[in-house]
């Protein structure tokens, strides 16, 4: 038996099979490790790449409140992550928003197996073992321009007419304010981006230097002491930006007009008070939106009076003051680029006579001389000549025909807006048609995209 003893202490036949068997433990422990391993490395990347979607969804929106941002990379981020798999409550702060950066970060659990084991021979007891991610992402808010936007809006008597319950100067009024707030919002800087509102009806009230208008007997003021009035046109050159010069026929003539045959406008002359003042560039949106609010409409319609003015309040030149020069239009440094726009709303037809489309004209529509009429039509030509010369300078021209029931009036201004892609006519042109209040305000809101990409700055 002793014998038998030593031969099987010697014999080593199996021992492979025993110290695999003792070794395989360790070896199966770490390949389990590795897999709870992997499962976190895909579910820290899942996680990455659910708030690297969030955060640019964020900041996608060119024109948006802090609000909007933040629910639409809340909405991203659970469409990206299966947020149920892991018992995570997406929070609605998700997305934070300071000093025009984006962030979010985020924490997860991911139950394991094999860790758990291994944390129960390592003697600290049987409990479930989670391994905890966290990972974070950033991004910016993109930043407007700079830009001179001219906002001429139709004031005539028809826009306090109700459209879709309310009335249809209340409905643009509002879409105007939404308008201004938003890319004020989107600024990295306000002071950058401008506003001059030019209301118009028979004609503007504005404030001009004596030597840039005559009164209303047609006589040539002096100076550079600016007054307030109503103003009807100019007699020559007025389908131009070209600074009034020292004739009379180049200067802005106090209001005189006749609005219809046989209808002296000596009648409304004294009603100038009652006419809304244009505000020149400004960038103090409290006083935008006062001006909006104090605004009622009154008179005719005079749309090319109102693109004169709104042009010329964006112009580099003294007639107001502020407009850039052209040439930053398209500055090489985007810095220093300026977007100059001029959004033109109207609710009805040309009603007003204006000066033919020479540039003279006289107040006598019953004269015997056929060369100097005075009639609508040529303000309809004025308003044709004026966007095709203020394009042609690189403005921006966007229109809106709001419950306009005139069909020539309406492809006028399709023809005034400017094309999307100059080298595509196919992609139409910035022309806006709206029927209802709803519309007016998704059109605004569209517009308000369109000009903060034109002067979107990379970051």
């Amino acid at each position: 038996m002793l014998k038998s003893f030593k031969s099987f202490r010697k014999d080593e036949d199996g021992n492979v099979a025993i110290m695999f068997g003792l070794a395989i433990v360790p070896f199966m422990m770490a390949a389990g490790m590795a897999v709870d391993y992997g499962r976190g490395v895909v579910a820290k990347h899942e996680l990455q790449v659910a708030l690297d979607s969030a955060v640019l969804a964020a900041g996608s929106l060119r024109v948006a409140d802090d609000a909007d941002r933040k629910a639409l990379g809340k909405a991203y981020f659970e469409a990206n992550f299966d947020a149920a798999e892991f018992n995570l409550n997406v929070p609605n702060d998700l997305i934070n928003i300071n000093n025009n950066i984006i962030s979010a970060d985020q924490s997860v659990q991911v139950n394991t197996a094999f860790m758990q084991i291994a944390n129960v021979l390592a003697g600290n007891g049987g409990h479930p073992r989670k391994m905890n991610l966290s990972t974070d992402a950033t991004a910016l808010v993109p930043q407007v321009g700079k830009a001179e936007i001219s906002l001429v809006l139709d004031y005539s008597g028809s826009m306090d007419d109700h459209l879709s319950g309310a009335q249809k100067y209340i409905t643009m009024r509002n879409s105007a304010k939404d308008l201004i707030n938003a890319l004020h919002g989107g600024a990295a800087n306000v002071g950058d981006i401008e506003f001059a509102l030019v209301p118009f009806s028979y004609g503007v009230k504005a404030s001009l230097m004596g030597k840039h208008q005559t009164d209303e007997d047609y006589d040539k003021l002096s100076g550079e002491t600016r007054t307030e009035s109503c103003f009807s046109g100019r007699k020559q050159n007025n389908t131009t930006d070209t600074e009034p010069n020292n004739g009379k026929r180049h200067r802005w003539q106090q209001l005189d007009l006749w609005y219809d045959l046989g209808s002296s406008n000596g009648d409304r002359s004294h009603l100038c008070h009652t006419m809304l003042p244009m505000r020149q560039l400004t960038s103090t949106t409290g006083v935008l939106l006062t001006d909006l609010n104090d605004w009622e409409p009154y008179g005719g319609t005079h749309i090319s009076s109102g693109f004169q003015f709104g042009w010329h309040a964006i112009s580099p030149n003294s007639v107001f003051p502020g407009g850039a020069t052209y040439d930053k239009i398209t500055h090489e440094d985007p810095e220093e680029r300026v977007l100059k726009a001029i959004v033109l709303l109207t609710d009805g037809a040309q009603t007003v006579p204006a000066y033919r489309k020479n540039g003279n004209g006289q107040n006598n529509t019953e004269t015997p001389d056929s060369d100097w009429p005075m009639d609508k039509s040529n303000g309809e030509y004025n308003l044709e000549q004026q966007c095709i010369n203020a394009k042609d300078e690189g403005i921006v021209v966007v229109t809106v025909a709001f419950d306009l029931n005139d069909q020539d009036t309406i492809d006028r201004l399709e023809d005034c807006a400017t094309a999307k892609d100059a080298s595509d006519p196919t992609k139409g042109k910035y022309a806006f048609s709206a029927n209802s209040a709803d519309q007016l305000e998704t059109a605004f809101k569209e517009i308000g995209d369109i000009l903060a990409e034109m002067v979107y700055l990379s970051n």
